[in-house]
């Protein structure tokens, strides 16, 4: 038997283009073994599990990368690199809902799934993206300047320079997003390239907590919690997330709506934006 279960949405593609809520049924996790975390490479590599490289971006994203994040060896498998811990669990639980890498789903899928002491759900949607180079989704996710008018409901995106957060690899961001009728969001980012991981490659961010909570309040809302990835192969694309609003920054309707409400079109949205992200990766 199912059971149903509330999936709310702080979504932009590729982070926050929407807070809608999803009741959908739990499915059953793939199973899965560990994380592996492989070089990112263009052309096929003979893999060597056990070194962890920085991704190579394609395009005009490419450039060098430091000496001391190439030379990083990762002392277990199953640990990625530099990823905060609750970046490191949600993708693992991501990784048990996805297909091994290389087999190319039918059609658009969505799966969400509840995780203890969190008042939003876990999701990922994965689909078909005919011609879309894996190198290439990567580089237009990582151009977070790039994003207002070309992916939906993005208000502003603008990269923050910090030596902590090296562009091609990691960059800091702001970014502001209208979510219709109900909100305006805003908040801080990191954006990581990290390369290939089960054979897929990925992308994810997370929420620079201090620096959102510093954000004003009177134009727009602050995010309390934010992490997600982007994750592709070829022909393929994925979308994951979990997060959710600033409480006190919030009426009671807002919050009802962004975390407890029923809005059924969280489903589209996640496939409207990974068919925008897919679209700007076509682009020439």
């Amino acid at each position: 038997m199912h059971r149903k279960a509330h999936l709310v949405l702080l979504l932009a593609c590729p982070f926050l283009v929407g807070m809608l809520e999803l009741q959908a049924e739990v499915p059953q996790d793939h199973p899965s073994s560990p994380l592996v975390v492989q070089p990112a490479v263009v052309q096929p590599a003979v893999v060597q599990p056990a070194v962890v490289q920085p991704a190579v971006a394609s395009g005009a994203a490419a450039s060098a990368t430091s000496p001391d994040t190439a030379r990083r060896v990762a002392q277990n498998a199953t640990t990625i690199p530099g990823a905060p811990k609750e970046v490191q669990a949600f993708l693992e639980r991501v990784f048990r809902k996805l297909p091994p890498a290389g087999t190319l789903p039918k059609a658009y899928k969505l799966e969400g799934w509840e995780v203890s002491g969190k008042p939003t759900e876990e999701a990922v949607g994965f689909m078909p993206a005919p011609g879309v180079d894996p190198d290439r989704l990567i580089a237009r996710v990582m151009d977070v300047n790039h994003y207002k008018g070309n992916i939906a409901h993005v208000v502003e995106s603008r990269a923050i320079p910090d030596p902590a957060f090296m562009p091609p690899q990691q960059v800091r961001f702001y970014q502001k997003v209208d979510v219709p009728v109900i909100a305006t969001i805003h908040h801080e980012l990191v954006l990581v390239d990290a390369g290939t991981i089960n054979g897929y490659r990925v992308a994810y961010w997370y929420l620079l907590k201090d620096k959102t909570n510093a954000l004003e309040t009177k134009t727009a809302n602050r995010s309390d919690f934010n992490v997600g990835a982007w994750i592709t192969s070829k022909g393929m694309v994925a979308y994951a997330l979990s997060s959710w609003p600033k409480r006190d920054d919030l009426n009671f309707f807002q919050w009802g709506s962004l975390t407890t409400g029923a809005d059924m079109a969280a489903s589209p949205v996640i496939k409207g934006n990974i068919e925008g992200m897919a679209a700007w990766a076509l682009k020439k």
